[in-house]
């Protein structure tokens, strides 16, 4: 679900469905269902996967961020990695509701909606309960495909929210110029099309089309084989996969599936290895962090354009 923020509408050129509005309480915030009401900016942020994370420290929180979990990489941008190593790691994983509490939030932030796992303990319900708010990335939450314009509607709320909304400018404005670079480049290039492996054997976990990452890989001059398939990620059959025929294979790397042994399971595997791709060896490795919703958006458009056409 996209957001709409209208003191910052003009200035990043935004399209949005959802409203944050001055009330007599506070900002409201409709994110994903829910609505938030923050009579001040929030002094005590935890943040639950690195791709939110990376987000708010672009945006300059500092030390109002008082805990993040999850890492999928150990790397993260130049321009917020000193800060990232001074945020409290509170788990390896999603950590629970009680370890969350110790950090003593005002507000939860989530990359995924599994951040906030009803089973787990870690429903919005149960954090607002409690009297701290939540906001969730709107690719977890997408009834329609999300790309770059839900990204800065996103930063945009985050300003909003933090009180940083001159950053929150900043940031877009940069995201939007290398993206337009890279289209520039590529003005009338044929799409490439790819197949984008994140993991699994008896089924192929791949990159659907609800997500920021299909948007950046079309933005890059390539065409998601299944881009059809109403999902940010999505299993799909081996037999699906042969179909499609892609011509290119993009594995995706993080630290829970790293990508070492993807390239060799499909050049195995029966129905992958008659592929286009696999044929002519046609691999590139992504992380996983430049496909989500995130500052490493414009990293994933560039990657995927030198990869694919070489630009």
């Amino acid at each position: 679900m996209r957001r709409l923020f209208v003191l910052v509408l003009v200035a990043l050129s935004l399209a949005g469905c959802a409203n944050a509005e001055p009330q007599a309480d506070g900002l409201r915030i409709e994110n994903c269902g829910n609505t938030e009401v923050f009579p001040e900016s929030p002094k005590r942020v935890v943040s639950l996967n690195q791709h939110a994370t990376e987000i708010l420290l672009a945006l300059g929180l500092g030390d109002r961020l008082v805990g993040t979990a999850y890492p999928d990489d150990l790397a993260p941008p130049a321009s917020v990695a000193a800060a990232y190593a001074r945020v409290p790691l509170l788990a390896d994983q999603y950590p629970s509701y009680e370890r969350i509490l110790e950090a003593e939030p005002d507000l939860v932030v989530g990359g995924y909606s599994s951040a906030f796992d009803e089973t787990e303990g870690r429903s919005r319900k149960t954090f607002e309960d409690n009297g701290i708010r939540t906001l969730l990335l709107s690719e977890s939450c997408a009834a329609n495909p999300a790309g770059m314009d839900a990204l800065l509607s996103d930063i945009a709320m985050f300003g909003e929210v933090l009180g940083l909304q001159e950053n929150a400018r900043q940031v877009a404005s940069g995201i939007q110029q290398r993206v337009r670079a890279v289209e520039e480049r590529l003005a009338g290039a044929e799409p490439v099309g790819v197949f984008v492996y994140d993991s699994g054997e008896q089924a192929a976990f791949t990159l659907g089309g609800y997500g920021v990452g299909n948007d950046a890989l079309r933005r890059a001059g390539g065409r998601n084989v299944f881009g059809d398939v109403p999902k940010v990620f999505a299993d799909v059959s081996w037999e699906q996969v042969a179909a499609r025929a892609p011509r290119a294979i993009v594995l995706v790397d993080y630290l829970a599936a790293p990508v070492q042994s993807k390239q060799a399971y499909l050049t195995g595997h029966p129905l992958a290895a008659d592929t286009p791709a696999v044929r002519e060896q046609r691999f590139s490795t992504i992380p996983l962090v430049e496909l989500t919703e995130g500052i490493r958006y414009p990293d994933a458009v560039e990657r995927l354009a030198r990869d694919l056409h070489g630009a």
